[in-house]
């Protein structure tokens, strides 16, 4: 299929019958993405770690506790996005990118389909990458066309309070802590990776309970002993690992 713009500023670069990838304008990405993000320096250089992180994300399809958490991008796909960062890589151009997929519905394949989209953000230090739907359902009254289901609305990315993503591979990722604002908000959406500006610390592997976020009081940490007490939690819940829990020890000690 011959690239075509869909939107003003987004551009069809590739795609197949189930994805397709876009490049996303400068002034375009920089209006939707959070403002820590918009001084990042874009590079190719660890793109090709791309399917590998995807390949880490889990996700969660139903509601029940008892579920079984299920990859997030099929494998089949991540052999196409593979292609895909592998051309980018040859051209070594410095953007930003949009992909869309699609699962068919098993009962109503011809009509219905799960819709993710995703931003796909090269720095000189990592890879950034934003999620705007996560499994959307969606229906159409008649079969579909590619037009139809890969139709895309642009949106300010913030925050999803939703535990439904978990990066089962905990090696230089996180989950976004916005260190910026006042409550720091957890974006359940968007997924850092290496760059030590942007994972918090310690980091996060999937979005928090209540009862797993650590407190703060009166905008102060606690006593060491209760830092130590929600340190061993975080660990029995496997939010950090244990080399993270006995540096973090460390640490703590020196400072009683």
């Amino acid at each position: 299929m011959t690239c075509r713009i869909f939107q003003q500023k987004i551009t069809l670069v590739d795609s197949t019958a189930s994805i397709a990838f876009f490049e996303v304008d400068d002034e375009e990405w920089k209006e939707l993405f959070p403002t820590p993000f918009r001084q990042l320096e874009l590079s190719a250089e660890h793109l090709g770690e791309l399917p590998k992180i995807l390949s880490s994300i889990q996700y969660k399809r139903g509601i029940l506790a008892y579920e079984d958490w299920e990859l997030l991008v099929p494998e089949s796909y991540l052999l196409e996005i593979k292609r895909f960062v592998t051309k980018r890589l040859a051209e070594n151009q410095k953007k930003v990118y949009l992909c869309i997929f699609k699962i068919d519905d098993l009962l109503a394949p011809n009509v219905k389909i799960l819709k993710t989209s995703f931003y796909i953000m090269g720095t000189e230090k990592g890879l950034v990458i934003l999620f705007q739907e996560i499994n959307t359902n969606i229906s159409f009254s008649t079969q579909y066309s590619f037009e139809d289901w890969v139709l895309f609305q642009p949106l300010p990315i913030k925050p999803i309070y939703k535990p439904e993503l978990w990066i089962k591979n905990k090696d230089s990722l996180s989950l976004y802590r916005d260190q910026s604002q006042v409550k720091r908000p957890i974006y359940g959406n968007i997924i850092v990776h290496k760059n030590p500006d942007l994972i918090p610390d310690p980091p996060i592997y999937r979005y928090p309970k209540d009862d797993e976020e650590p407190q703060k009081e009166h905008g102060e940490w606690k006593s060491v002993p209760e830092k130590l007490k929600i340190l061993e939690d975080l660990r029995k819940k496997k939010l950090i690992t244990d080399e993270e829990y006995q540096d973090k020890k460390t640490e703590l000690l020196k400072e009683f």
